[in-house]
């Protein structure tokens, strides 16, 4: 229901004080003759009662409305009918064909469509969403650094919210949970609570992923479904294929979605698959994405979210550099319940409130000290590591390794016939000379060239294949 035109009146003469440019010809009230009622005066009366309320993004081409904690998208065509509900009260003293021809439908969708781009209303994508300290809540805002919340301001340009607002209280089955899941390792429950607050967060300095795997019944499906519901509009889920590698393109739009998201997840089930390493890198690097939705133009935006992934197995990573060690954390969840509950989430659902208080907790000591990888995990992502690192495997069953032994040498060619020998036969792609070369260079081993029976060879110092019979140089 429209307001009456005394708020209208109180509106209007504020909005002219503010803005006489734009209402120099307007009267205090429609009541009063001479009022404007064109297209562009009914768009100015609805500016005047909607300027702190409304507002059009030209990006998304609809209008948000604020509901006094955030902005919500708006696909009711609020503005429109508003525009419509002036336009019926301005003409009420008019004649009945001047009535008419105010009232059409076409009047309000042309002073609509000027209210659009009115400075009060006119916004883009820019304006929402940009504080990333900043996480809506029912009531009000959250500052992550400090852990107090506050009341909603419009002009932080909010349209998110987590499921509940945070509450220090305790949370007794939560923590039970998280114990038993972890097997009681304290200094795991403490990496994934900060974790869990620097989700909360639209910062992405760690550059990090964290994988919980393990079989299935421990918990790891569990802890990820909470965190997910209780950062509600913060929480993505997106398909694995987003993060795994395919023999075609990706297509953009899988991008688009992640957009504003602080969190994302995914669920891997499948085994033998590997990682798309250059999106993955791409996705945690911090760097802005370029993506768009189906039929629609190509946009820019800066990630905010964070990966979190569960799974049975965890998916091949062909190259295992400097860059994958910093970003790849891996989880194990080993510990199986002996007496699985599976009422537990809907449980958990009570402690929602006090969970998002553990959450910004994390966060507030992961922005005090990090996020404190444990021993657990850094054993588990080593032992991966290992498992993934071909040319490690390569190294130690097919050459004598010795780094730093200079009096080990092996020309190039013949190291790279090896490998490329050893990768095709367990299903890898060998790739150039170069990249193999760099992949020694980071297990210690050292180019040099020798002399060997007069002829000059390029070769690596620091290990010697284990040459079958009838072995030569070639």
């Amino acid at each position: 229901m429209m307001r009456d035109f005394s708020e209208w009146d109180a509106k209007d003469r504020a909005h002219r004080e503010q803005h006489p440019h734009d209402s120099a010809e307007q009267p205090a009230s429609p009541k009063h003759a001479g009022t404007d009622l064109s297209e562009d005066g009914v768009a100015l009366r609805f500016t005047a009662i909607a300027a702190g309320t409304m507002r059009f993004d030209h990006d998304r081409g609809c209008w948000f409305e604020w509901t006094g904690d955030r902005w919500r998208s708006d696909n009711t065509q609020l503005a429109y009918s508003q525009i419509r509900q002036i336009a019926r009260e301005l003409s009420e003293a008019l004649p009945p064909t001047q009535k008419a021809a105010i009232r059409k439908a076409a009047f309000a969708a042309g002073a609509e469509r000027l209210a659009r781009s009115d400075r009060a209303h006119a916004v883009n994508q820019t304006v929402w969403d940009n504080d990333p300290w900043l996480l809506g809540c029912p009531g009000g805002a959250v500052d992550l650094r400090t852990g107090k919340m506050s009341a909603a301001n419009p002009q932080d340009g909010i349209t998110k919210h987590a499921a509940v607002a945070p509450v220090a209280a305790d949370c007794p089955t939560w923590r039970r949970f998280m114990h038993e899941a972890t097997g009681g390792d304290a200094d795991m429950i403490e990496f994934l609570q900060r974790w869990s607050g620097y989700c909360l967060t639209g910062d992405t300095r760690e550059h990090a992923l964290i994988f919980l795997y393990g079989p299935g019944g421990n918990g790891k499906s569990v802890f990820l479904n909470t965190l997910t519901k209780v950062m509600g509009d913060y929480a993505c889920t997106a398909a694995m294929d987003t993060f795994t590698a395919s023999h075609g393109d990706k297509h953009p739009t899988d991008l688009a979605m992640l957009r504003g998201a602080r969190m994302v997840s995914a669920s891997e089930t499948e085994e033998g698959r590997a990682w798309a390493e250059a999106r993955i890198k791409q996705l945690t690097g911090g760097d802005p994405i370029t993506a768009r939705f189906m039929r629609r133009d190509n946009f820019t935006y800066q990630p905010a979210f964070k990966l979190t992934i569960v799974g049975n197995h965890a998916p091949a990573l062909a190259n295992v550099d400097d860059a994958a060690r910093r970003r790849f954390n891996i989880v194990p969840f080993v510990v199986r319940p002996e007496k699985p509950d599976h009422e537990l989430e809907t449980k958990l659902q009570a402690e929602w409130p006090a969970i998002l208080h553990w959450m910004v907790q994390g966060c507030l000591a992961w922005l005090d000290s990090g996020l404190k990888q444990p021993e657990s995990v850094r054993a588990a992502t080593a032992e991966y590591f290992g498992q993934q690192d071909l040319t490690r495997q390569w190294l130690e069953e097919c050459t004598r390794l010795e780094p730093g032994n200079s009096y080990l040498f092996e020309a190039t060619a013949d190291l790279f016939r090896s490998w490329s020998d050893f990768a095709k036969a367990n299903g890898e792609d060998s790739g150039t000379a170069k990249a193999l070369a760099t992949r020694m260079r980071r297990h210690g081993l050292r180019q040099s060239i020798r002399k060997i029976a007069g002829k000059t060879y390029r070769g690596w110092e620091g290990a010697s294949i284990n040459k079958p019979e009838g072995w030569h140089h070639d």
